[in-house]
């Protein structure tokens, strides 16, 4: 097996179970190549790790074990897609929700892959080439540990001769149907990079419906297929659904359609975010809740858009349509962007503005969504409550 040495006191983070190996970390690598297992010494050549080649972020790639002499084989996966199973004993077993992940990433033990069950129907995601490498080997674990309708795998690296679809079991039509907290939502696993619901909001999706969309007013802007509203509809006064993309019209409207609401009773508008804050306030328009959940980076015709650099100008629109005593549901999956970070700009904004506010809650990934405690990134998801006076 080939070797990386560490450079000089750099083992520390690592001996403490850190698991993304950093580039600069790392004295020479030019001869590791994507895919390969190999071991991770100190300048003094002691094992430390046994790690796989997935360049991936700012990383080399990441630690799969501790253990110099266990062997990266099927029973390898599979003994951590069964400790994943057994911890999420939960999510199978509850009522009204039948699509949650079953293996993280990191937080599951292997950087890189993500498996996600959607009413039976599972999802792979390959982020690198490199663990695309053990694509046999999981495959395998796979299908001796879970019980699935079908298989669909996505690839989340760039390489022209390998593509995602359908990998094994029965072939369903789609879109199929999943449950979340007793919504229905339309899924296709076969079409494009998204599925159409991002499972890592599900725990924030039922807090909006269960607290803050009562007889309220409510502006859905990034709205993609609807969710927010769709979960808010049965309870809110209105709902107004807001996205760029041609297509997040008839996505939303059949989501609503499943939960047996009329979409003509909603409002959805096809239309630049920031053109949209200054439609309603020509027209006079206010909201109770604004959700603002935007991509880290997007790029239209007129303008392009940066979490990092831009976030304090849509919460200053929204500020102009919000009601008074309204609330704002303000998210990032940005994982550069810390929570810390993210309220600091949202205070600093809603000072600049002159308002009182208080944070009512901060949500972050729901259980499903492992997360590892030396590895900051992994706790992607900032979700923030906050009720401006």
């Amino acid at each position: 097996m080939k070797t990386a040495t560490l450079n000089k006191g750099k083992e520390m983070k690592y001996l403490n179970g850190y698991p993304l190996i950093d580039d600069e970390d790392v004295f020479a690598h030019d001869h590791l190549k994507e895919g390969d297992l190999f071991l991770l010494v100190n300048d003094k050549h002691q094992f430390i790790a046994t790690a796989y080649v997935g360049r991936q972020h700012k990383g080399l790639g990441w630690v799969l074990s501790y253990d110099k002499d266990e062997e990266i084989n099927i029973r390898f996966f599979e003994s951590l897609f069964e400790t994943a199973k057994e911890e999420r004993s939960y999510f199978y077993n509850i009522e009204g929700t039948n699509a949650f992940r079953v293996f993280n990433g990191e937080g599951d033990g292997v950087g890189g892959l993500t498996i996600d069950n959607y009413n039976g129907h599972f999802l792979i995601q390959w982020y690198s080439k490199g663990i695309y490498k053990y694509r046999y080997q999981i495959l395998n674990a796979l299908k001796n540990v879970f019980k699935y309708t079908s298989l669909f795998e996505k690839m989340r690296f760039k390489d022209a001769h390998i593509e995602g679809g359908f990998v094994d079991g029965e072939v369903p039509e789609f879109p199929i149907v999943i449950e979340e907290n007793h919504t229905f939502y339309n899924v296709d696993l076969n079409d494009g990079p998204m599925t159409g619901i991002f499972l890592d909001q599900k725990e924030v999706r039922k807090k909006l419906r269960d607290q803050f969309a009562d007889n309220r007013y409510l502006l859905n802007m990034f709205s993609y297929t609807g969710a927010f509203s769709v979960v808010s509809a049965e309870k809110a006064k209105v709902t107004t659904s807001v996205d760029l993309a041609n297509r997040s019209r008839s996505l939303t409207e059949e989501n609503f359609g499943l939960n047996a609401i009329d979409p003509k009773t909603q409002y959805i508008f096809v239309m630049d975010t920031f053109d949209y804050f200054n439609y309603a306030r020509r027209h006079d328009l206010l909201y109770d809740t604004i959700v603002i959940d935007p991509p880290s980076f997007a790029r239209n015709k007129k303008k392009t858009f940066s979490v990092l650099k831009d976030y304090d100008k849509l919460i200053l629109g929204a500020l102009e349509i919000l009601s008074p005593g309204g609330t704002l549901l303000l998210c990032t999956n940005n994982s550069t962007f810390s929570l810390k970070a993210f309220k600091k700009v949202i205070k600093d904004t809603l000072n600049r503005a002159e308002v009182d506010f208080e944070f009512s809650e901060v949500m972050g990934l729901p259980k499903d969504f492992k997360t590892h405690p030396h590895y900051k990134p992994s706790k992607y998801l900032k979700a923030i409550f906050v009720n401006v006076q």
